[in-house]
């Protein structure tokens, strides 16, 4: 395999990701490790601030701090960069601080993606105007389903973590078929 694309996320990405691997309840799917396989298959790179709000994150007493407590153990696999000094402010528009980190950096790396789960909301369109090349652009789902065409995670348990996900996160339907009738077209499970 040749040299790993570098990717960018933020937060939410990253604890989604994680969520279904410490979800125990009947409704979350079992198999394999959405976050590990990003982790594996992309050089990931976040900014410090989207590490401080998965540390944050992880001192709630709920299945997110559980998830966070997931992402910090696997968060020797990040490479963090220090982006306080670059950019102090957000960009505005309902953006965060560490989104608008991560936005600067994979504009600063030139990524070859940068993964937001904005896409249930107006800012989706703010982050690809922030971003140097709006084609660098994907969601957690696209990069699910892209992960499963490629073979790297079993298409089966891409549909039900895409299930999952619309019911637990309310990710938009309509969306995720879009994605389901592009990259998971061989399969009959939807």
């Amino acid at each position: 395999m040749g040299e790993r694309a570098v990717v960018v996320v933020d937060t939410n990405t990253l604890l989604n990701l994680a969520t279904p691997v410490v979800d125990g309840s009947s409704h979350a799917p079992t198999g394999e490790d959405p976050l590990k396989t990003l982790l594996t298959v992309y050089n990931v790179h976040i900014p410090s601030s989207v590490l401080g709000e998965v540390a944050e994150a992880s001192n709630d007493d709920d299945l997110l701090g559980v998830a966070a407590d997931l992402v910090l153990a696997a968060s020797h696999r990040l490479t963090t960069h220090d982006v306080s000094d670059e950019r102090t402010e957000s960009l505005g528009y309902g953006l965060d601080r560490g989104e608008s980190h991560a936005i600067w950096l994979a504009n600063e790396l030139s990524a070859d993606m940068f993964v937001t789960d904005e896409f249930n909301t107006t800012n989706y369109l703010f982050v690809s105007l922030a971003l140097d090349d709006q084609n660098t652009l994907f969601t957690t789902p696209h990069v699910l389903c892209l992960l499963g065409d490629r073979g790297l995670l079993d298409t089966r348990y891409v549909h039900a973590l895409l299930t999952y996900y619309v019911k637990t996160k309310h990710w938009d339907q309509q969306y995720v078929f879009q994605l389901r009738q592009r990259y998971l077209t061989n399969d009959t499970e939807q």
